[in-house]
């Protein structure tokens, strides 16, 4: 079967597109501390599958929206040249279910866990760089996600880090969802995202603006906003202050609630304001886009660690996707 694996993926015919795309995208991860931890140092015995195998392997069940694991797994079989475009060589080299269980654990591991958050943080600087006006207009939006996990009034639950999401759809009824929130900044020229946190879906919106502004200052010095776009959850003094002390000349477009008067006594809700704050549609359709094709609205683990991975592989994946697509004018339509 080996032999019958490696002829297929030696054939003269063109291996298809999504390798290339893949093989882009990967080119496009900075991600040599994070292997180089999850490496470790040179131990005696059985060495195992290498991370970097593993770690591509993942960034390719986001990237290309794969249903889950087993799925993954079949495809890696099936499919010698996108097997070896993450590194695997032949059928039996492709990691078993439990093997992907173990490493998503070990990539859940705070240590872990913050390389990886950088490895989206560095994605971010490179956005910056290379893409002229990136993070001048951006966006506050939450979008829930449905735990793995049933909910209930006791403690019962088989997932006790999720919470009761409670949100207005379009039709002005109330949705709710047993799960979590996934906090996002972005981008509303380009559509893409600047940095996300992830909580409990009882957590409200309002309290995750002020750190994800901070943790998009930390990630990259670039961070210079002149307009802060958010709906009407987000309507607090707090935040308005937080953008006018830090961000010097940035404007704080947020949608004033009824039920906060003073900011409706402050609102000069002029055409300009609204032509700006139309903008604020470009966090929906991003998270719309992380849901349908990333992966971001099939969790399939339990807890808020593995949660959090869950959205920083999604995201990340969107971004090194972006990054790679080579062209300005289609980092818009990246899905």
């Amino acid at each position: 079967m080996a032999s019958l694996y490696n002829r297929r993926a030696n054939t003269k015919s063109a291996s298809p597109p999504v390798v290339a795309e893949l093989q882009a995208i990967f080119r496009e991860l900075p991600d040599e501390d994070l292997l180089a931890k999850l490496r470790g140092p040179r131990r005696r015995g059985p060495r195992g599958y290498d991370p970097k195998i593993l770690w591509r392997c993942y960034i390719a069940y986001y990237a290309l929206g794969i249903e889950s694991v087993s799925s993954l797994i079949r495809l890696l079989q099936d499919n010698p040249f996108i097997a070896r475009a993450c590194g695997i060589e032949s059928p039996d080299g492709v990691p078993s279910q439990p093997t992907f269980s173990r490493f998503q654990s070990k990539l859940a591991k705070p240590v872990y866990a913050t390389l990886v958050k950088k490895v989206l943080w560095a994605l971010t600087d490179r956005l910056h760089k290379e893409l002229p006006g990136f993070g001048k207009s951006v966006a506050i939006d939450s979008t829930d996600i449905k735990a793995w996990s049933n909910g209930g009034k006791h403690h019962g639950a088989s997932d006790p880090d999720a919470g009761w999401c409670v949100k207005t759809n379009t039709e002005g009824n109330k949705k709710f969802v047993w799960g979590y929130k996934v906090h996002i900044l972005c981008d509303t020229i380009y559509e893409l995202p600047i940095v996300i946190d992830v909580t409990r879906g009882n957590v409200h919106d309002s309290q995750r603006a002020t750190p994800l502004l901070r943790q998009a200052r930390y990630a990259t010095n670039h961070f210079w906003p002149r307009h802060v776009i958010a709906d009407s959850a987000y309507s607090s003094d707090r935040i308005r202050e937080h953008v006018s002390r830090y961000y010097p000349g940035a404007q704080a477009i947020i949608d004033p609630n009824p039920t906060h008067k003073r900011a409706v006594a402050k609102a000069r809700l002029t055409p300009e304001w609204t032509l700006i704050y139309n903008r604020r549609t470009a966090v929906e359709r991003l998270s719309g886009r992380l849901k349908e094709f990333h992966r971001l609205n099939g969790v399939r683990v339990r807890g808020l660690k593995k949660v959090r991975l869950h959205a920083l592989l999604a995201t990340i994946s969107l971004q090194a996707k972006a990054l790679a697509s080579g062209g300005r004018a289609c980092v818009r339509k990246v899905a």
